[in-house]
């Protein structure tokens, strides 16, 4: 059967969730720019496709861990690293790749500049140039300018003499600006601004106030022609007559700068571009004679490791009651025979707060079914091309359950959410700010406004009082309610069959378009559920609580996050704060290790711990743990610093003072000792500070220029002998 000629293979390796969503973007584009779009998972390679018989493919991938592919793609990437393979073996293949990354980790986009590289080696061509997303300024920085050229290249690739290519890349504009005109909010009395823009464009609306009720004229603030600002109208305890005239103590009436929804010139007086409306495709079939509460376990057809039970059998907090941050140890009784090591994660399976969701089930008006069976089907006439269910969702549930187990509901919503929500919007002002915060123009507003500060969706409703989106809109667009990962902070060899994890629990205050304080979805969620076996016990004899929770769980094994196979090798262990547990596995492991007679002939390299808290009377994390292993000598040195604390100014405030400060040693473990670099913490600071630091040691005692230094440094990194395991 010949290859249709507009036919491109669309595929993705998703970890969270993102890069599928980027191409369930581009295969809504396709449809309107009359292209074939077959899509599948990297891991469906030799089942759903063969690369070998393509000519035209795109790939959307992200990286994890240490610059690592995700799991879903392992195989593939495996295949193709066969050194086996010829050098024109995927020379008949044409391809465009987007790429995935945060920069905040030292191997950005790794995984798909690796792939890049290897479709190059092995004769495959680019018909458009690979993109970089960036997910610490922002994803969509980089991937809507990159899905914007993709299609002229597409077009130009698959059908060069198709003429008037331009018209299919206007028509996505025509329909929906017709789509759009059928809401009655669109047939005001407009003065238009004219533009000339691709993609959909929405002209700057002025509406008159001719027709308009008194009500509606006041929210114009008293103008003839309606400003862009508004007074918000909050009702207080559900009365109408008290009405609140500021958000988060600011009077709009007084205030000439941007907010969540509000903007200035010149974007309050711009055309804006906003993305593709994608046709509705989900129907919720209800059964109102069954009413059932929430699922405990829920099942996820997409995980890509097993799931297992956990019991929490001790809840320890770590800090004082006076401690800026609340610290928890949770032990974990494994169940099914769940397996780790130290220096692996252990992926825990949240629940969204249910007072949230009970806010959200009465913001959408449906709390009067929230508890009845619905099943979950595709709309008979829908437009949406190839249109599935998808994975996550089971199809049958309750809205209850929905919102709480399996729909992130406190992920900053992507414009083509709010892109929905402006067809749902009645109110003009309302509906015109959502258009200018998912279009091209409004990108710094937002970043400023909805990415940067976290703003959920149930935020967004509240400060948009007139969107009354469908439910079924919002389980089609939000995301999957993705597991957390926490580093193992244990040994199996110490306690087996047990498995311990230490966090902070997140509060987030109110303010910067919040409508309310929250925790962290996964942290506050152990907070609760824990909080009636909260002790101060000392971390390393925990007594079992009178009351226990199960969680669902599942392991996150580490590549190269591990104790070196060869036990004479000193560790250099760098973990501030919480960034120390994998380091009391490690060193609990090599406690063990010295009692196994496998080991009795060998020695042990040395140890040095750096470690790092505000305050050693308020949040030294395991300090009688830390005392107790280094008196027994499994840790050779333990150097800490305090940066809260009044002191003199040689004394070093935080890890990478004393790391400085003892720079012949590390110098000497690390040239001459061949010892193994550990950077446990916060990506974003600490791991590059870090990294910096042992560039200066280099530098100051090597005599090393810059560019020496930091190749020093990476050739460590590509030895495997420095190691991190960071978050942002």
């Amino acid at each position: 059967m010949p290859e249709k000629k507009n036919r491109f293979l669309l595929l993705y390796g998703s970890q969270t969730g993102q890069a599928e969503a980027i191409t369930d973007e581009i295969r809504d584009n396709s449809v309107v720019h009359g292209l074939d779009c077959e899509r599948h998972c990297l891991s469906q390679a030799e089942k759903k496709f063969t690369l070998e018989n393509e000519t035209c493919v795109v790939i959307v991938t992200s990286t994890t861990g240490d610059g690592e592919p995700p799991e879903t793609a392992l195989k593939f990437f495996r295949r193709l690293k066969k050194r086996t393979l010829p050098s024109d073996h995927l020379s008949h293949l044409n391809y465009a790749l987007l790429g995935l990354g945060d920069s905040n980790y030292t191997n950005f986009c790794n995984a798909g500049k690796t792939l890049d590289r290897r479709l190059e080696e092995l004769g495959a061509k680019r018909f458009y140039p690979s993109g970089w997303a960036d997910d610490a300024v922002g994803l969509e920085l980089a991937v809507e300018p990159w899905i914007e050229g993709l299609f002229p290249a597409l077009l130009n690739f698959l059908s060069p003499d198709l003429p008037n290519k331009s018209d299919l890349c206007c028509k996505e504009a025509t329909c929906s600006m017709k789509e759009d005109t059928s809401n009655p909010v669109d047939n005001l009395d407009c003065k238009r601004d004219k533009t000339e823009l691709n993609g959909t464009t929405i002209t700057n609306c002025h509406p008159s106030t001719n027709g308009h009720s008194k009500e509606e004229r006041d929210d114009y603030n008293g103008h003839d022609t309606p400003s862009s600002e508004i007074d918000r109208k909050i009702l207080d305890n559900g009365s109408e007559d008290s009405l609140e005239r500021k958000i988060e103590g600011i009077s709009l009436a007084n205030t000439q700068e941007p907010s969540l929804i509000k903007s200035v010139q010149p974007l309050c007086d711009a055309a804006v571009t906003v993305p593709l409306l994608t046709p509705a495709y989900l129907a919720l079939k209800f059964n109102s004679e069954e009413n059932v509460g929430g699922t405990s376990f829920p099942f996820d057809k997409t995980a890509a490791t097993a799931i297992s039970r956990a019991t929490v059998i001790s809840a320890d907090i770590l800090t004082s009651e006076d401690a800026l941050k609340k610290s928890l140890k949770l032990r974990l009784e494994l169940e099914n025979e769940m397996s780790y090591q130290p220096g692996d994660s252990v992926s825990v399976y949240c629940q969204n707060d249910a007072k949230e969701v009970e806010m959200l089930l009465k913001r959408l008006n449906v709390l009067d079914t929230a508890d009845c069976v619905c099943e979950i089907e595709l709309m008979k006439d829908t437009k949406k091309a190839k249109a599935v269910i998808p994975l996550h969702l089971p199809n049958v549930s309750t809205l209850r359950n929905l919102f709480t187990h399996y729909i992130d509901i406190r992920a900053p919503p992507k414009k083509s959410v709010i892109r929905q929500l402006v067809k749902e919007t009645t109110n003009p002002q309302e509906k015109r700010r959502l258009q200018e915060l998912c279009s091209k123009q409004g990108m710094a507003d937002y970043t400023s406004f909805i990415r940067n500060p976290e703003i959920s969706i149930l935020d967004l409703l509240q400060a948009f009082p007139s969107c009354q989106p469908t439910v079924e809109r919002l389980l089609e667009s939000l995301p999957k309610l993705q597991p957390r990962p926490y580093s193992a902070c244990s040994s199996p060899l110490k306690t087996p069959n047990q498995l311990d994890i230490v966090f902070n629990v997140i509060n987030i205050p109110e303010g910067d378009g919040r409508s309310f304080s929250r925790q962290g979805v996964c942290t506050g969620m152990l907070d609760k559920l824990t909080v009636d076996i909260q002790s101060r016990q000392k971390c390393e004899d925990p007594k079992k609580g009178e009351k226990i929770c199960q969680l669902q769980v599942s392991a996150r094994p580490s590549q190269f996050f591990r104790l070196p196979s060869d036990v004479s090798v000193p560790l250099i262990m760098v973990g501030p704060g919480t960034g120390v547990a994998p380091f009391v596995g490690f060193l609990q492991h090599r406690e063990m290790q010295k009692t196994c007679p496998e080991y009795a002939d060998q020695v042990f390299g040395e140890t040095f711990l750096f470690f790092g808290c505000r305050n050693q009377s308020q949040d030294y994390l395991f300090r009688e743990e830390l005392m107790r292993l280094q008196e027994i000598e499994i840790l050779t040195k333990l150097f800490v610093s305090f940066s809260r604390e009044n002191k003199s100014a040689d004394e070093p405030k935080y890890v990478q003072d004393n790391l400085l400060k003892n720079a012949e040693l590390l110098l000497d473990l690390i040239e001459n000792q061949e010892a193994v670099i550990y950077v446990c913490g916060d990506a974003k600071n600490m791991s590059k500070d870090v990294n910096q630091t042992f560039m200066t040691i280099l530098k100051e005692k090597k005599g090393m220029s810059e560019s020496q230094a930091k190749s020093h440094v990476t050739k460590l990194r590509l030895d495997r002998r420095y190691l991190e395991d960071v978050w942002t």
